[in-house]
This record gives C-alpha cells, structure tokens and sequence, in this order.
C-alpha cells in the first residue's frame, strides 16, 4: 500500500473523485515550481478528425508533486491525412531515474515518425530504441539547470496505436512495451486490448512490476490488431490504467463519465480523479470512434 504524504497545505475542495479520495488530494498545494523548466504539471490536447474525437490529458502525480518532481508521463497525437490513419502514443517514464520524463518525450515525439515511415511496428520501435539510446548517451551535453553525471540513466515504458478511419477498412494495430495498456470502451463495457498476464484483477493496490522499457538491449514488444467500429479506445498510463483494471467502481464511473467526449478541460479533471493509494502521473488519450460510410 501507498504512504501518503504529509501536508500542511489548506483542504481544498476535490471535485473529481472515485471512491475515498485520501488526504494528499485534498490537502496537498502546488508547491515551488520542479528544475525541469520543460515540463509543464498538466499538457492537453483535443482533436477531430474524419471518423473520430480525441481528447488527451496528462496530468502530474500527487507523489511528484509532494517531492517536487516532474510529470514523467508524455503523450503524442499525430493524424496522417492521405491514409486517415491516427497514431498515438502514451510514455510513463520510469520513476526510479531521475530524468525519465526526457525519454518519454523523446520516445512520445519520434514513434509516430518512425511508425509513418516504416508501417510496423517491431521496425519502428526497433529504430526508436536506438535513437534513444544515442539520445541517452549525449544527456550531459544537453542543457540542465543542475549538472548531469556522465552516467546519467532514464527509460520509458511506451503504449501506441495506429487507428485507420478509413471507411472501407476501419482497422487499429497497438503495439506495448510493459505495463501501459489500451482498452475499448463499447456500450459502458472495458475490454483490456493489451492484458498483463502477471497482474492481479482482484486487488486495487497490486499490478505487476515487471517493466524492462525503453532503452533495452532487447526491447519486449506485444502487438496487436483487428477491425473496429463503434466505441471508444483509450491508451493510457498505469496510474490510470491500474486502478481501472482493479476497480469495478472505476470502472463504472468512468465509463459513464466518458461515454461521450467531454470538454477537454472536465476530461483533464477527470483524468487526474483522486483515490486513496494512487497518487501517480496520470495520462489518458480517449479516441471516440463514430465510423462513416465508404
């Protein structure tokens, strides 16, 4: 279980909760700004597009911000108009490292190009790994505001999809790494597309530690694919991802929340929903598919 952090801050009042929201949610302030001037507490997005509404939010965790860390999560919506395809990606640095967040934008900015380029995705990532690796290797020569050890570490778990809205051929491949995942949003139902074998669907607090991410030697891809039609797919992080897989009340009140593309801003809130014993980043890119005739 979770230790929630201690705060002398004034009780704020939390308007997206699920369940028990804890203390740190409802007495935790901002704070002093991090040293990672780069990395904004919350980013958004929302887009249409022929065949779909997106809405994406990242939002910094309570436990980053009680230690004035960055948010480490990252996330990219790209649209490639001549064969309507979307490609998103979700990135959840990893926390251990201290600039992870970089990774995860690093790996959030260059997968759509490399997925553009090549249209698979064990060629893409491979090609992503490398480029991180290179990127990693020349951190100390980047600009910090604190000086960077030569051995400077950071990784990045990484959670895609390629979304076709094409009429004649309405189709989505996903592509993960570790313990980020996709799930379909059909008729107030959650389908898990990207299962973790190792996690536990019985208890709130557990999922599996498991994570090799980005950069590796050799990364440990999973793909998949099919047609799709009415619904809506959400890519997210584990702080999401893993209080939705262990909780029927998240679950239920988020696909009431989301049956519908909110206004960005109430999606942003609802992202960053507070309950006791998750406190981590948060970030979710929801695609609400309504197919159009060929």
């Amino acid at each position: 279980m979770s230790t929630e952090p201690p705060s002398t801050a004034p009780v704020k009042i939390v308007e997206f909760a699920i369940g028990e929201p804890g203390r740190a949610a409802a007495e935790l302030g901002a704070g002093p700004p991090t040293r990672f001037p780069d990395s904004a507490d919350h980013e958004l997005s929302e887009c249409e597009v022929p065949g779909a509404s997106v809405r994406a939010a990242s939002m910094r965790g309570l436990l980053h911000r009680h230690h004035q860390q960055p948010r480490q999560d990252r996330f990219s919506v790209v649209y490639d108009a001549p064969t309507r395809t979307l490609v998103v990606t979700v990135c959840d640095g990893v926390g251990q490292f201290p600039l992870s967040q970089e990774a995860a934008s690093f790996v959030a900015i260059d997968t759509p190009r490399a997925y553009l380029l090549h249209r698979d995705w064990n060629t893409a990532v491979d090609e992503v790994n490398q480029r991180l690796t290179e990127f990693v290797a020349a951190t100390p020569n980047r600009s910090h505001l604190d000086p960077v050890p030569e051995n400077v570490r950071m990784a990045t778990t990484l959670v895609a999809a390629a979304v076709c809205l094409d009429p004649a051929d309405p189709h989505a491949t996903v592509a993960w790494t570790d313990d980020s995942s996709v799930w379909l949003l059909r008729e107030g139902t959650w389908e898990n597309k990207t299962p973790d074998p190792d996690a536990s669907p019985d208890r709130d607090e557990l999922h599996s530690g498991r994570v090799t991410a980005l950069p590796h030697a050799n990364p440990r891809l999973r793909t998949a694919g099919g047609r799709i039609g009415e619904g809506a797919l959400f890519l997210m992080s584990d702080g999401v991802g893993v209080p939705l897989q262990g909780s029927a009340q998240v679950r239920e009140t988020l696909a009431q929340w989301w049956a519908a593309p909110p206004n960005i801003f109430t999606f942003a809130q609802q992202v960053g929903f507070a309950r006791k014993g998750h406190m981590d980043d948060r970030t979710v890119v929801g695609i609400w598919l309504h197919p159009e005739t060929s």
